[in-house]
């Protein structure tokens, strides 16, 4: 194995003896890491991916709301109402309207 001076580009796998003088250049070694690519299973990168997606989404998310005030909570019941009468108003219209385009195919196939 060789090892070359990064400096001078001179060999230096062979120690240099103190009788090279003042000039002489003091050899390092520099480590230079290779990354190495482990496969991972399926699995892990499923959680690696739900782990980071997690992280993102409380970064974004706002943070959860605190109870209700009880003021508050007879507030939001009667919105509540209102909210489930208007859903209920609005399946009707739509029933009807379902109906309406039945009677119209029905009257168009007849002719």
């Amino acid at each position: 194995m060789e090892i070359r001076d990064t400096v001078n580009s001179e060999n230096a796998g062979r120690p240099q003896s103190p009788d090279q003088g003042p000039g002489a250049r003091i050899v390092k070694d520099l480590f230079e890491p290779e990354r190495q690519w482990t496969e991972r299973t399926e699995e892990e990168q499923v959680e690696a991916a739900a782990a980071l997606y997690e992280r993102a989404a409380r970064q974004w998310m706002p943070a959860a709301p605190e109870a209700p005030d009880p003021e508050d909570a007879e507030e939001l019941e009667a919105r509540s109402q209102q909210l489930k009468l208007q859903q209920k108003c609005q399946d009707i219209a739509a029933l009807m309207m379902v109906e309406e385009l039945e009677e119209e195919l029905d009257g168009e196939d007849t002719k």
